[in-house]
């Protein structure tokens, strides 16, 4: 067998037995071959001119994150890898020693090799596992329709974290407690993210790498949901998982939290009471709170809800005593009246009607119509009984629905704000002048 050969063999065979899809350092490839480094070199540049062999570089060459360079440039940075110097960093008694390179270059076969050459019946019912032994890079984003998540979001066996734009989807288990899900349903989806297609509607989207990590049943599930049309990944999801920076926006769902928690500070600053019973920030805010909503009719109808709870049905009544009459009496039957307390939205905008003098009235309509229009919504549902269906404008009426809760609660926040007493609260820059995204 020729040297070229045996160089390819080496690549391949490294490839194929790594079980995280590694490539072979050229600095390990070098010492193996026992020739001249450089010849080395020129050898895999002509693999990589045949498009057998492919290279990694940078911070992590030891996988294919993003895909494969031009030849152009990998044929230039194996030039600069015969000026390749390594240094010891840490020397380990009895082991190898942890070293580090000037110029770190990693070798692969290309996927025309490997889809020649690998035999991947193991991965049979793995397809994304075997899209990764098939040389596709680890951090390629694969798209599908969000409702691939409810199998998750609706199973109380399943712990779902969201962000604005991404969550992780792991299971219930504690020492005291073992999982009630089978074995073959136990997996860890370290991140996914938030996605558009051709539309701007959402799709869900995952790396290929974590993929993978799904057991064999959940690969085959999830290959079903996957959009094959033009699909794009959502900017701050990219840049923070890929590039690596934080996001510089935020997402109308923490802007609602936000101004509800601020509320609350400036409210015990003026009346010693807060105006909400809860606040929903970090890990207090229900997971149902969030843009990875399938657009069903049941599914909306749960967000209004949770809505309304979150806001009007979160009023604390206590903050009213003292402040207003708090009950109302209403006529039963002849000579008779029921004693019956006010609701929270009738409690509110007595109270802010009652200390609000200003000339102007349209904040006080900014704060109750969009309350009162969430309640009608919640009410509407729980009078009639629906077929539940799926429709996409469900996606665009949650995103009305949120708009108008922010800017409501956003009113309400101002009116507090100018009470004298409240004039030392600081108010986060993020909610005055941030970038507040709804998507």
């Amino acid at each position: 067998m020729e040297i070229k050969e045996k160089v390819l063999q080496e690549i391949l065979s490294f490839y194929v037995k790594s079980k995280d899809f590694n490539g072979i350092p050229l600095s390990a490839l070098q010492i193996k071959m026992k020739e001249d480094p450089s010849e080395i070199i020129e050898i895999v540049k002509i693999l990589v001119e045949e498009d057998k062999v492919t290279i990694q570089t940078g911070t992590n060459p030891h996988i294919i994150s993003l895909g494969s360079y031009t030849f152009a440039h990998q044929l230039q940075k194996l030039e600069e890898a015969k000026q390749n110097e390594t240094k010891i960093i840490l020397k380990i008694k009895g082991g190898p020693d942890f070293v580090s390179q000037s110029h770190p270059v990693c070798l692969y076969p290309t996927e025309n090799l490997l889809r020649q050459k690998r035999n991947v019946d193991e991965y049979a019912e793995s397809p994304f596992t075997k899209r990764l032994a098939l040389g596709e890079p680890q951090l390629k984003p694969i798209y599908f329709d969000v409702e691939v998540l409810d199998r998750y979001l609706k199973d109380p066996r399943f712990s779902f974290d969201f962000e604005d734009y991404s969550g992780k989807i792991s299971y219930h288990e504690t020492e005291e407690k073992a999982s009630e899900l089978r074995e073959e349903d136990k997996f860890f989806m370290q991140t996914f993210g938030l996605g558009t297609d051709e539309k701007g509607g959402r799709v869900a989207v995952v790396y290929l790498r974590y993929l993978s990590d799904l057991t064999p049943e959940h690969q085959v599930y999830w290959k079903s949901k996957i959009r094959k049309d033009n699909c794009q990944i959502l900017k701050e999801y990219y840049d923070n998982t890929i590039v690596g920076t934080w996001t510089t926006s935020y997402s109308i769902f923490k802007a609602f939290i936000g101004q509800q928690k601020l509320l609350n500070e400036i409210s015990e600053a003026i009346f010693g009471v807060p105006l909400f019973r809860k606040t929903f920030e970090d890990d207090k805010r229900p997971k149902e709170f969030t843009f990875f909503m399938t657009p069903t009719l049941e599914n909306y109808n749960s967000f209004i809800l949770l809505l309304d709870k979150m806001y009007s049905e979160n009023i604390n009544k206590t903050f009213f005593e003292g402040k207003i009459d708090t009950w109302e009496f209403l006529p039963v039957s002849d000579g008779v009246v029921e004693r019956k307390g006010k609701g929270t939205i009738v409690l509110l905008q007595a109270f802010v009607e009652k200390n609000y003098k200003a000339a102007d009235k349209k904040p006080l309509d900014e704060v109750f119509g969009p309350i009162k229009e969430i309640r009608r919504e919640r009410q509407d549902p729980a009078h009639r009984i629906n077929e539940n269906f799926y429709d996409k404008v469900f996606v665009e009426k949650q995103k009305q629905m949120m708009i108008k809760a922010l800017h409501s609660i956003t009113a309400l926040r101002y009116i507090f704000q100018a009470h004298p007493k409240a004039a030392h609260i600081k108010i986060p820059k993020w909610l005055e002048t941030g970038s507040i995204k709804i998507f």
